[in-house]
């Protein structure tokens, strides 16, 4: 999608900070709590090929190096590709990381040969197709290996989605006409920029995003013979009273059967 493209060639995401002692800590315990949907632990990753798909400004594509993996990053676009390969280069970590330019969902991935695991989370939802970037991951996933995805909720993300709605009714849909909106820093901006810039930037900025359910992905799953593994708690229980979750993002994995 053009228009997703052009934004995360100007809003490289997440960008994380990872100066002090503190960020390094949080971020690792990010990955290693993304990784836990998966059963998967820091020593598992060792020698594992491990695909990040949708790497976004590398983080996670560094931090498996450094603990082992052999890595292959890819993303859609450009720029996010350039801040990666930097970052991976500054942490002596580009030689053991293949960064691709591809497509989920546009792209043949079976050029990239097959994996024990990937990792794919806050991407697929900013796809035209969701399903079918899914089914292209799974075709390069090795038999018994797992996928760790992460996707925004169809009833937790109302919120968000009501503001998008009215930002776009009422200010714009183009992303860099909302930027300068929330740059005059006028009331409703600083309501709204209570949540650090890229977290802001990610809710209502991006041009386009979709929402599923746990019980959409599970279907996903069954229908192409993955064993289901373990989903994050902020999904458990009747979907629909996810309305009052604060978080909107849900994860879920599964391994592959065959």
């Amino acid at each position: 999608m053009k228009e997703v493209r052009d934004y995360y060639n100007t809003f490289q995401y997440p960008k994380v900070n990872l100066f002090t002692n503190k960020q390094k800590k949080k971020h690792t315990k990010l990955i290693l709590k993304i990784l836990s949907y998966g059963n998967i632990t820091i020593k598992d990753i060792g020698q594992k090929k491990i695909l990040d798909a949708g790497c976004g400004t590398g983080e996670k594509s560094v931090f498996f190096a450094k603990n082992g993996a052999k890595v292959t990053a890819i993303d859609f676009t450009e720029k996010q590709l350039v801040v990666a390969k930097d970052y991976a280069k500054r942490a002596e970590v580009s030689n053991k990381i293949i960064f691709k330019q591809k497509d989920i969902v546009n792209s043949n991935l079976k050029g990239l040969n097959k994996f024990n695991i990937i990792v794919c989370t806050g991407v697929l939802h900013h796809t035209e197709d969701a399903y079918k970037g899914f089914i292209n991951l799974i075709s390069v996933l090795e038999k018994n290996g797992i996928i760790i995805i992460a996707l925004y909720h169809k009833y937790a993300r109302w919120k968000f989605r009501l503001i998008r709605f009215l930002l776009h009714l009422f200010v714009s849909k183009d992303f860099n006409k909302l930027d300068l909106w929330f740059e005059k820093n006028n009331f409703f901006a600083r309501l709204l920029k209570k949540a650090p810039n890229n977290s802001v930037y990610d809710r209502y900025l991006v041009p386009f995003e979709s929402y599923h359910t746990l019980r959409e992905v599970k279907g996903w799953f069954k229908k192409n013979n993955l064993k289901f593994i373990k989903n994050s708690k902020n999904v458990d229980g009747v979907e629909i009273f996810k309305i009052f979750e604060k978080k909107t993002l849900f994860f879920v994995s599964a391994q592959k059967n065959n």
